[in-house]
């Protein structure tokens, strides 16, 4: 499944509203590859944001529906698991543009 057009928009949205939310996009968006998961220290590394603000921002890309939380040792909620079809790359470059 491609990125629909609302999913687009509700990631550029999300990415705005938070400087240090831009700053892991901007990382997804320079991927030399697609990625089929991030953990939670991926996002802490390349957004600035400590555990706790970066499994917020895992849980709102995940209400998103482009990717699920999950958990690893200890069923602390550890990674991302990206949908499908989803390319991450695409995903951190919604985040600079709005569609309209």
């Amino acid at each position: 499944m491609a990125l629909t057009d609302g999913q687009r928009e509700k990631i550029y949205r999300l990415a705005q509203g938070e400087r240090n939310y831009i700053r892991f996009f901007q990382y997804l968006s320079q991927l030399k590859q697609n990625m089929r998961q991030s953990a939670v220290t991926v996002v802490e590394n390349h957004s600035n944001l400590n555990r706790k603000a970066s499994l917020d921002l895992m849980r709102k890309i995940a209400e998103i529906g482009v990717a699920k939380v999950h958990p690893g040792g200890g069923s602390q909620l550890s990674y991302l698991a990206w949908e499908e079809d989803i390319d991450i790359r695409e995903v951190g470059k919604s985040a600079d543009q709005p569609l309209r």
